[in-house]
């Protein structure tokens, strides 16, 4: 949402000579008149939940909104300090907003105005200290009603609603088939869990699927009977389409069942002739690799199914084509996740109680670490790494198909095999340097999500004192990282390497030579891109170096133009 400027709130009053202020009011603009900064604090807090529950929105402080007329309106703030305010709504909304607290200048009255800034929240419903609750509709702050409230709380996991009691489900509407699944699933992962011992009455509330003698609804989710979950929670249904062109559906079908079943369900399809597999030599060994790793979209499925909003009456829709595999889930990313930081978060769950419960069965990891085990699989075989995509109301993730790289598999094999570590960070930088000669240290905290001293670390760590992968390119702190000789060579072929490094210096003005007899000019980014020098600021520096060289009297080139508009071309023969 773009907030009104300084700008449009200045033009805004300037319609004061016609209107009141309340009637230039909107869902994103509040004016308010001043009395003193401890009060009007107090009606900043309320008003700042209500617009961070709704879509953001700015309040003006020192406009009476009831009086017609520019003079007699706009009356100015006065007796605040900046800080305190940003510090004291911050402290006194739960959860904390921070907000942007700002002056604008006017003429009249004392001379400026106080305005409040609210994003959107990320995590909504928002209140007061005191527990108020108030969304923007329209121009007017209302109360939260309860279901809104309730399915605020959910949507952002405040509130566990896979913990909470499935009312009206009993202990007789659990399906025993469904407990027997679960049974057998942990015994197959972990055959000394003191589960496996338990009465079904202590499995059930050892999964946290009955609480206080109440079937919750992760036991509904989990173990109840077909028509008890579509009577009870009709919205937790999965729907599979497989698309094996783009006009034909060859299958459609939509599950309400047990969470536990319908996961069988999904590992069936993709363990048969809908997933067909490609056969890769990896040195000796012949590899069967199917086009989407079941692990992989065992993965992406169950994080759909217990992430998933169930206040949300929309369903998990998975898409399947021939190259690509499309999850789709109901509610935003929660407790600060997003698609920049997907892989690097710590895990979040929206339903505490339903994660708990997979991760007893051994179906998750408690860490987090199947997101990361998707990227790490699908690099390994030389495939695009999944995408996450968020529209803020639902998840999206995309796995894809596009064959597998046996040079890759086969180096990735081989190093796992002589006991050097090749992890997620160590994939992504080697898949990078497939497609792009250099890296730097910005270039790999962009690509790692961390900050630049940590990728510069672990660029060194693939060196030559580490695992021997990458060579380096200066020794200054903008040095750049390529591939080594027999990692380039085994990735991308015998030339790959002399490409990377780049030609030998002798041959530098040879090639900018015969660049010049088919372009007019050069200048000092095409050089660096003509040699492969990278962008960084040293070889910035190494390419003005060469063409003052190349330049100056006894050189082939002549210089035109200065500062960053600088080029060069072929000196004329006389």
């Amino acid at each position: 949402m773009k907030f009104p400027s300084d700008d449009e709130i200045l033009a805004t009053l300037d319609r004061l000579s016609g209107a009141m202020a309340d009637d230039l009011e909107s869902p994103h603009l509040e004016f308010k008149p001043w009395a003193n900064a401890k009060d009007d604090m107090r009606v900043a807090v309320e008003y700042a939940v209500c617009f961070a529950n709704a879509e953001g929105g700015v309040m003006v402080f020192g406009v009476a909104d009831k009086t017609r007329g520019r003079a007699a309106a706009i009356h100015g703030a006065k007796g605040y300090d900046l800080d305190v305010w940003r510090r004291g709504i911050f402290d006194a909304t739960r959860p904390h907003l921070p907000v942007e607290v700002s002056e604008l200048a006017v003429p009249e009255g004392t001379g400026r105005l106080l305005l409040v800034r609210v994003p959107a929240g990320e995590n909504p419903p928002y209140g007061t200290a005191q527990g108020v609750f108030k969304q923007r509709i329209g121009k007017n702050c209302m109360p939260l009603d309860h279901a809104s409230f309730q399915r605020g709380r959910i949507a952002s996991g405040a509130l566990d609603w896979s913990g909470q009691p499935a009312h009206g489900v009993r202990l007789a509407d659990l399906d025993p088939v469904e407990m027997g699944r679960a049974r057998a699933i942990l015994r197959g992962k972990n055959p000394e869990s003191d589960l496996l011992r338990a009465n079904d009455a202590d499995f059930l509330k050892g999964l946290g699927a009955m609480r206080a003698g109440q079937v919750t609804h992760t036991g509904l989710l989990l173990f109840g009977q077909a028509e008890v979950i579509a009577a009870h929670c009709p919205q937790a249904q999965v729907h599979y389409v497989h698309q094996p062109s783009d006009t034909a559906a060859a299958r459609n079908d939509q599950w309400r069942v047990g969470l536990l079943l319908a996961l069988e369900r999904i590992e069936q399809t993709f363990s048969g002739p809908a997933n067909p597999e490609e056969e890769l030599s990896v040195g000796l060994f012949k590899l069967r690799v199917p086009a989407f790793p079941l692990d992989s979209v065992r993965e992406a499925v169950l994080n759909a199914l217990t992430h998933r909003d169930y206040a949300d009456p929309g369903e998990v829709l998975i898409r399947h084509t021939q190259r690509e595999v499309v999850v789709t889930s109901p509610g935003g990313f929660v407790g600060g996740i997003t698609v920049e930081n997907f892989l690097r978060h710590e895990p979040v769950a929206r339903n505490r109680t339903l994660a708990d419960a997979l991760v007893r069965l051994r179906l998750v990891e408690a860490a987090g670490m199947g997101r990361r085990r998707m990227w790490v699989q699908a690099l390994s075989l030389g495939k695009p790494a999944p995408r996450p995509e968020s529209d803020g109301h639902r998840v999206t993730l995309r796995l894809f198909n596009t064959g597998c790289d046996s040079a890759m598999a086969g180096l990735v094999s081989r190093l796992n095999q002589e006991g050097r570590d090749i992890g997620l960070d160590t994939l992504l930088v080697l898949s990078q340097l497939r497609e792009h000669p250099y890296m730097d240290a910005d270039a790999a905290a962009r690509l790692l999500r961390v900050d630049v001293d940590e990728a510069r670390r672990l660029l060194d760590e693939l060196g030559p004192s580490g695992l021997g992968l990458l060579e380096r390119k200066s020794h200054t702190r903008s040095a750049t990282f390529h591939l080594t000789k027999g990692i380039a060579r085994e990735l991308l072929g015998k030339a790959a390497y002399t490409k990377t490094r780049g030609l030998n210096p002798i041959r530098y003005a040879e090639m900018v030579r015969e660049y010049l007899h088919d372009h007019p000019s050069i200048s000092n980014r095409e050089v660096r891109e003509l040699l492969g020098l990278g962008e960084s600021p040293t070889a910035q520096v190494e390419a003005s170096r060469y063409l003052k060289k190349w330049s100056g009297p006894s050189g082939f080139l002549s210089a035109e133009g200065s500062g960053a508009k600088r080029s060069y071309r072929l000196k004329e023969v006389s």
